[in-house]
């Protein structure tokens, strides 16, 4: 399935994706291969040190990442060291991340840093001919079954390009002719 939504360099930034239980996510997301995607396990992310020690695992931070928010922010909004095209970040099982009631103001911190950094590739200049921005979404995968467990994801759902028949129908219509 082609999400066109990612390839974009425009907000929102940070998606919300909700999927049938242990669905193949890469059935579902259709990433350019000039993209670097990382994955992020929700699991060893319930506590904001998990988290951190995740990111810096996953993206290799240089050594003077902080295990802060501000170092997290910086490093993804840099990434020097990980040239690419675009760039997407998955968060599995996320319902896992940040679980406890008085982690929500962090779980919202840790929204809000995964779009400024989308925000501050946006606003980059690319090495290609168009000097435009370059994509950097987020993507929090939940379950169907975990999609109720937190209140507030602070994400709004990832818009999936679906072939209705109707459209499709249409289309083959258009290209006969009629």
């Amino acid at each position: 399935m082609s999400i066109t939504a990612l390839q974009s360099i425009k907000k929102p930034w940070a998606h919300l994706l909700v999927h049938a239980e242990g669905a193949a996510l890469d059935t579902l997301l259709s990433v350019p291969s000039h993209f670097v995607t990382k994955t992020i396990s929700g699991k060893k992310c319930k506590t904001k040190a998990g988290l951190l020690d995740e990111f810096s695992r996953v993206f290799s931070f240089p050594d003077y990442f902080g295990h802060n928010w501000d170092a997290l922010e910086e490093c993804l909004a840099d990434l020097d060291w990980l040239p690419a095209k675009g760039y997407l970040v998955i968060v599995l099982d996320a319902d896992q991340v940040l679980t406890k009631p008085d982690e929500e103001d962090d779980f919202e911190t840790f929204v809000e840093i995964l779009s400024e950094a989308g925000e501050a590739w946006s606003l980059k200049e690319s090495d290609d001919a168009t000097g435009n921005g370059l994509p950097f979404h987020a993507v929090l995968a939940v379950s169907d079954r975990h999609k109720h467990s937190r209140h507030n994801w602070f994400a709004p759902p990832l818009a999936m390009e679906r072939k209705t028949a109707k459209s499709a129908r249409a289309k083959k219509s258009q290209s006969r002719g009629r």
